[in-house]
């Protein structure tokens, strides 16, 4: 047999002998790799949604310190308008503002009960009507 011949030969059984060997090993190899990328991606997944979650947490929390605060800035207000005996047309509008921002953010409560009251109270200082 030609020397050429047999060297196509032996090299064509030994690709077929040796490819399925080449390709299972490669299909481990990358298998792994791949489910590597599934669990990490899976997990960058995870922790995204916990960071939204603790995100969420901390606006909530945000917001709560809000409207606590625009809760006792609106008690400060009614409390001195009401010690002073008047409620002048300035202290209304700022009143007005802080209290519907409160109420659209969830803010309820006395502060409903307290801006009835202070609405009711006159514009100017009792003094200057006796002039």
């Amino acid at each position: 047999m030609n020397p050429l011949v047999l060297q196509i030969i032996v090299a064509g059984v030994m690709e077929l002998l040796v490819a399925p060997l080449v390709v299972a090993i490669m299909v481990k190899l990358f298998g792994r790799r791949l489910d590597h990328f599934d669990e990490k991606r899976e997990l960058a997944r995870v922790e995204r949604a916990e960071e939204k979650k603790r995100e969420g947490k901390q606006r909530d929390a945000e917001r709560n310190i809000i409207l606590a605060i625009a809760r006792t800035m609106l008690l400060d207000n009614y409390e001195k308008c009401v010690n002073k005996g008047y409620y002048s047309i300035d202290e209304r509008e700022v009143y007005a503002k802080l209290y519907d921002e409160y109420k659209k953010d969830g803010g309820n409560g006395i502060i409903d009960m307290i801006a009835d009251r202070i609405r009711k109270l006159p514009l100017e200082p009792p003094d200057s009507e006796e002039d």
